[in-house]
């Protein structure tokens, strides 16, 4: 309950700011009640700062791919129009289904829509959203140019791409570094894909980098 009334009121705080939503800050991500796994990716994870990069989501619909137990999708779901949280397997669907109708007010539930998708394909509609994040997922799929080329008849006019991934080099978590998707080579597939780089932000986060690109 605290969780969503520091929500709300970061909601509510944001109306009244004529120049936009305000950042949220910290506390809002890491309410007492967390259990502690999410209390110690909270502090690593840095979601207020990945957060931030997305912008002004008032008014936006992301696609989160591979939300998993919805680190991100609960974090954005009271905060953006609406949040898409793409997963392969059903048992994390039913999962964030549960999420949703429990950790949501019944007036936000609408807001996350959890979505059932293909390893290769994210089954998205044209023009559906206006971001799409990756954390810790673009490695795991098999094909990423193609895949991230499926993105871009969904992506609306001004539409990008959000990818925080593993640093490719020995860190304290994630896979083996043979395993990441080194920087270089990631904005080589982005261009390859359809994208243009506009950002890149490998210092803010202990672990991962963070990369936007946007269709061109």
């Amino acid at each position: 309950m605290r969780f969503t009334f520091l929500l709300l009121c970061c909601l509510l705080v944001s109306c009244q700011n004529t120049d936009g939503p305000a950042p949220p800050t910290e506390d809002v991500y890491a309410p007492p009640g967390m259990v502690e796994a999410d209390r110690e990716r909270h502090v690593w994870q840095k979601p207020g700062v990945v957060i931030e990069v997305l912008g002004d989501i008032e008014e936006k619909v992301i696609a989160d791919i591979g939300a998993g137990e919805g680190f991100f999708a609960r974090r954005l779901a009271p905060l953006a129009d609406r949040v898409i949280a793409i997963e392969i397997d059903q048992r994390w669907i039913d999962y964030l289904d549960t999420v949703r109708m429990t950790e949501l007010p019944a007036a936000l539930q609408p807001r996350l829509e959890p979505r059932l998708a293909l390893p290769d394909d994210p089954l998205l509609a044209e023009n559906e959203v206006d971001i799409v994040l990756f954390v810790n997922t673009l490695y795991l799929i098999e094909n990423q140019e193609d895949y991230l080329r499926k993105l871009i008849p969904a992506l609306r006019p001004g539409g990008r791409v959000v990818i925080v991934d593993w640093k490719k080099e020995d860190t304290a978590l994630g896979p083996d570094p043979a395993d990441r998707i080194g920087l270089s080579a990631l904005a080589g597939i982005l261009e390859t894909a359809g994208f243009e780089v506009v950002s890149t932000d490998n210092t803010t986060l202990d672990y991962q980098y963070i990369m936007v690109a946007e269709k061109k």
